[in-house]
């Protein structure tokens, strides 16, 4: 079979909401499911939210010390975020647990596409950090690796690292809330944190 993973809130096949995409009520795994049927193949198509899957697939593979409670986090153009209970993912009444991206973090931040303000992702999405650090959208979180790297002390990577660390430090403020609330073993960062992981993690750890 095939199972989509995608950013958003999906349930029962149905992206109910995906700001990014700009996408409401999409029946993303129908679509796929005939898609497949038009080329010939007969394969079962489900679908879920993205760090949902990535999750489940770090508590499958192991995830750090062999937790089986942990937060996961995934930097894209979004944050996307989920949670593991004792090796289950907690998914919650309809199916949205875990939207850490959407935690506020700053009430009178910026406006968020999901129609509040302040949102996590709005300091530590991928559009958010390249805006910070005084970089083209284009670039890409590669080139803002590469600019948090050089020592050579000039401009432009002192600005990619200060808007990496605020990034972390709002990471942090987010994720103090989960651990008090869930008291997880560990929080595991996927997407591009782990690339800029020796800057953002310590940042988040000190707001911790």
């Amino acid at each position: 079979g095939v199972d989509l993973a995608l950013p958003g809130l999906v349930a029962e096949g149905v992206v109910r909401q995906a700001p990014n995409l700009g996408w409401n009520a999409v029946p993303a795994a129908e679509l796929f499911a005939q898609a497949l049927r038009d080329d010939g193949a007969q394969l079962p198509v489900g679908s879920d939210n993205e760090a949902n899957s990535a999750a489940l697939a770090q508590l499958w593979a192991g995830a750090p010390g062999g937790a089986r409670t942990f937060v996961y986090l995934s930097g894209d153009i979004g944050v996307g975020g989920a949670v593991v209970l004792d090796g289950e993912l907690l998914r919650g009444a309809h199916g949205f647990a875990g939207e850490i991206g959407h935690l506020v973090v700053d009430p009178n931040g910026p406006d968020c596409r999901c129609g509040s303000r302040g949102c996590l992702e709005r300091y530590a999405g991928q559009d958010a950090l390249l805006q910070a650090a005084g970089m083209d959208p284009g670039d890409g979180i590669a080139v803002l690796a590469r600019r948090v790297a050089d020592g050579s002390g000039a401009p432009g990577a002192r600005r990619a690292r200060d808007a990496v660390e605020q990034a972390g430090t709002m990471l942090g403020i987010a994720l103090s809330g989960a651990v008090n609330l869930l008291d997880p073993e560990t929080v595991v960062l996927g997407g591009f944190y782990r690339e800029l992981a020796d800057r953002l993690a310590p940042a988040a750890e000190r707001e911790l």
